[in-house]
């Protein structure tokens, strides 16, 4: 029933906006987190974390993916595995191990793979010799196979062969596809050498040996970063970081790749926090000559900074970097590295300026596409879906490489969800489309074949959404889940289209079909469809059919479906009969049906919901106590249904202030205070708060009113109808300005942002135009209130025949009062024939208040008549 719920809500209030769930819940479905699915915003996420990982931040990489696994659905085989890349990447050989021995699966290449990768780091070569002895690079993905010849490379390191080494890792940077990823594999490869071999004191006292012999030539370089290796190795770290440092401190200035070497092996060794490693870091990233070899400097700082002290300094840092002349020789990768994290700070000013900047100047650079995608994250974030959708699209034309392939189908979703969102349904519609001929690993075509047939319903194609509906029937991809979801979608829109007998007539064709058919209703789904002819039915003014459909429920269920989807389908069809008696004026019968739907069904979502329907039944009788009092017990009995219960106190609400004394509209303010603080999560409390601005209005209380509209604007800036708050607080401020001129200058500002607002309904931009006009002449300013109600109301919205198209009843009324007003003025003004003009046009266009309107045409004509 909480589909009822949240539908009937949307009607009331409004629809909700931003990020919410992309369709309200779908009845007769206990599928866990269905109804905040997400295809797309998963899809981004994941994208942020492949580029985070890319770019030197595993810890926010593996933040990011244990969220994608902490939901349900997703590749979550993939999803481990990219888990365990994230956490090598890191160093955290013991956590890889734990998520890697939680992989649920089939142990394939890609699991070998990381478990010889995870059995290197923890310095077991012969089990990873064993893991990976019947790979070859053609069975695992290209985007796995640089770190295949990765780890032939630390295995051949391990075993003292230097040359098959070199070549591995040469094969590993070779399928890089941007310097950022060849610097990836550098550093790991460095990382490598540091844990592997074998080493004892001997062969330290050895290497030393070596190193003093040759101290000051080419060849004691190598001995003496051997040495420092093996010192760190056996735990001894601040005499291998004084080796390294004494050997920078006697390095000639023309050794400059020599000084590098030093410089990235003691930022390894002595790591990246304050001290001698980041000075070393630093001095590399400033003035190393090997770009490669900086690239990996800046990695091993960039996944440093986990506290907002850390990631200030790496901020000015780079701030310095990038400032500098001549312009430093990796500036696109300090760009990428700022701009994400500027993202990562929520810092979306910063992060689009270094992004765009990254773009401008290096409009060749193989980073464009993760400029993109932190572009496209800034969008999105802040709920910009139309550019979310423009941005993801150029990041996957970046895409063309065949390692992109599963990165370019994550964009696809992400880009119809982001038209979906921006409702651009048509565009989504078409995106969906596309995305189906590409499905990415991890996502259910099934869910994206709703989403397309759901585009169309919402752009109001009903005939297309029909037609792709029953083309989709034959399609194994489509799930039985997502098909009643569809149906129900589809049903919901031709009823609000008028069309509720079309809607039962395709249920009753759809049920009417032989279940021997190759394209007859999965069992599952026939039982849903048998209680929504029940439902249509009841809709189609056919309570008494509703009765016998009921009734026949029972006997017209498929016998091979689960017991849950029996009891309810059961529960539901006993409240439709309870509601059909109501319809027939059975209020006995339909009250003993409830009290025993509650008896044999107790706290099922029917038996819960039963109580809001009896309400619903007092409440349309204008009997407001009892529905007030049903309502009440609702939340009291139920506390913990935090969806039910939140809208009963809210219904609760309005029947305390339907009866209109002072002392009601205090009631109503204390069920509303009630709802917010024990369901604070609600997404009804927006429009409590708002319902309580309205109250406390009443009561005259404008202060307090004012605090409560101040505080939804302050915090509700990304929604849509947020709009709704602004016009209460601009009316909040307008009743208060009589005696207060700070007041009226408020007013004013508001009613005039509200007015010029292209994104808020044409209703609310008529009401903000009226009362800035009654503004204007309560300040003696009848010439701008005559600009105002004419220009900015009358022409704007009502001669402009595409914006008259979209007037609400509330626009309507609210022009009628400009036109009164406007004639009234221009009457005062002497202007008679143009007050006669603004009266007439209420009459000739529709408006309301045409009675009124033609008495004072007719009381001026009779006045113009005397002599």
């Amino acid at each position: 029933m909480r589909y009822i719920l949240i539908f009937s809500l949307s009607m009331t209030v409004a629809t909700l906006w931003a990020q919410e769930p992309l369709h309200a819940p779908t009845p007769l479905l206990n599928v866990p987190g269905l109804d905040v699915a997400s295809p797309g915003g998963d899809a981004l996420t994941l994208l942020a974390a492949q580029r985070a990982q890319a770019m030197g931040f595993p810890s926010v990489a593996i933040g990011l993916y244990r969220s994608l696994l902490a939901q349900t659905g997703g590749d979550r085989a993939q999803l481990t595995l990219a888990l365990v890349t994230a956490l090598l990447d890191e160093g955290r050989g013991d956590e890889a191990q734990e998520a890697l021995d939680s992989f649920v699966g089939l142990k394939g290449a890609g699991w070998q793979l990381r478990a010889g990768l995870v059995s290197a780091q923890k310095g077991d070569y012969i089990k990873a010799r064993q893991f990976i002895a019947d790979l070859a690079d053609d069975d695992l993905p290209v985007a796995d196979r640089g770190w295949f010849y990765f780890l032939q490379g630390v295995l051949a390191d391990a075993e003292n062969d230097p040359g098959k080494a070199r070549g591995f890792y040469e094969q590993a940077e070779t399928t890089a596809t941007s310097m950022m990823a060849r610097a990836r594999f550098v550093l790991a490869r460095e990382q490598a050498r540091l844990r592997s071999g074998t080493v004892d004191e001997a062969l330290a006292a050895e290497a030393r040996k070596n190193m003093e012999r040759l101290q000051g030539r080419k060849a004691g370089y190598g001995f003496a970063r051997t040495y420092a290796t093996m010192l760190d190795t056996l735990g001894r770290k601040a005499e291998a970081v004084g080796v390294i440092q004494g050997q920078l401190l006697n390095l000639p200035a023309e050794e400059r790749a020599e000084r590098d070497d030093f410089q990235l092996l003691l930022g390894l060794i002595a790591g990246p926090m304050p001290g001698p490693g980041r000075i070393a870091l630093m001095n590399l990233l400033s003035k190393g000559s090997d770009p490669m070899k900086q690239r990996a400097a800046l990695q091993i700082l960039a996944r440093d900074p986990v506290d907002t002290a850390g990631l200030i300094q790496f901020r000015r840092e780079l701030d310095r970097l990038l400032d500098a002349t001549p312009a430093h020789p990796i500036q696109e990768d300090l760009l990428l590295v700022r701009a994400q994290l500027a993202l990562t700070a929520k810092d979306y000013k910063q992060a689009e300026a270094d992004a765009r900047s990254l773009l401008d100047k290096f409009p060749g650079s193989q980073l464009k596409a993760e400029a993109y995608g932190v572009l496209t994250s800034c969008a999105w974030e802040q709920f910009r879906f139309r550019t979310a959708a423009d941005l993801a699209t150029k990041a996957r034309d970046e895409l063309t490489n065949p390692q992109s392939a599963q990165i370019r189908a994550e964009l696809g979703v992400l880009v119809a969800e982001a038209w979906f969102r921006a409702r651009d349904f048509p565009n989504a519609a078409d995106a969906y489309t596309a995305v189906l001929r590409e499905v990415p690993d991890g996502v259910a075509a099934g869910d994206l074949m709703f989403q397309r047939v759901l585009s169309d319903i919402e752009a109001g194609r009903l005939e297309v959404a029909l037609q792709q509906l029953d083309a989709m029937t034959g399609d194994p991809r489509l799930d039985s889940v997502n098909r009643w979801q569809a149906e129900w979608n589809l049903t919901r829109a031709l009823q609000k289209s008028g069309q509720t007998a079309k809607a039962y007539e395709r249920v009753n064709r759809l049920l009417g079909m032989s279940p021997s058919k190759p394209d007859s209703l999965p069992p599952e789904l026939r039982a849903r469809m048998v209680w929504l002819q029940a439902r249509l039915s009841l809709q189609a003014g056919q309570p008494d059919q509703t009765i016998k459909l009921v009734d026949a429920l029972a006997d017209a269920l498929p016998a091979d479906i689960p017991q849950a989807l029996i009891r309810e389908v059961a529960s539901s069809g006993a409240l439709l009969k309870a509601e059909a008696n109501f319809k027939l004026g059975n209020k006995e019968a339909a009250v003993e049906l409830l009290q025993k739907l509650r008896a044999d069904f107790p706290r099922s979502d029917a038996a819960i919901y039963s109580i809001i329907v009896e309400a619903d039944y007092f409440a349309d009788l204008d009997q407001t106590v009892e529905a007030q009092r049903l309502y009440t017990k609702l939340a009291d009995d139920f506390p913990n249904n935090a969806t039910y219960a939140p809208y009963a106190l809210y219904q609760a609400a309005l029947q305390a202030e339907r009866r209109g004394q002072d002392a009601n509209l205090v009631e109503a303010n204390k069920l509303i205070e009630g709802l917010v603080t024990r369901y604070p999560d609600s997404p009804l409390v927006f429009f409590a708060r708002l319902k309580q601005g309205d109250l406390l209005r009443k009561l005259n209380q404008f202060a307090q009113a004012q605090q409560v509209y101040e505080a939804l604007v302050n915090n509700y800036q990304n929604r849509g109808d947020v709009i709704l708050a602004q016009l209460a607080l601009a009316e909040c401020h307008n009743a208060q300005s009589l005696n207060d001129l700070n007041h009226a200058d408020r007013a004013i500002t508001l009613f005039e942002q509200l007015r010029d607002r292209v994104d808020a309904p044409v209703d609310v931009r008529v009401e903000a135009g009226f009362n800035l006009g009654y503004l204007m002449v309560r300040r003696g300013q009848p010439n701008r209130a005559e600009a105002i109600w004419w220009r900015d109301v009358v022409t704007a919205f009502l001669l402009d025949e595409k914006m008259a198209a979209n007037l609400g009843p509330k626009g309507r009324y609210w022009m009628t009062r400009s036109l009164l007003e406007l004639g009234s003025l221009y009457e005062q003004q002497a202007k008679l024939e143009q007050a006669r003009d603004a009266w007439s046009l209420i009459v000739t266009t529709g408006l309301p208040g045409a009675t009124l309107a033609k008495d004072r045409l007719a009381r001026f004509t009779a006045t113009a008549a005397t002599p």
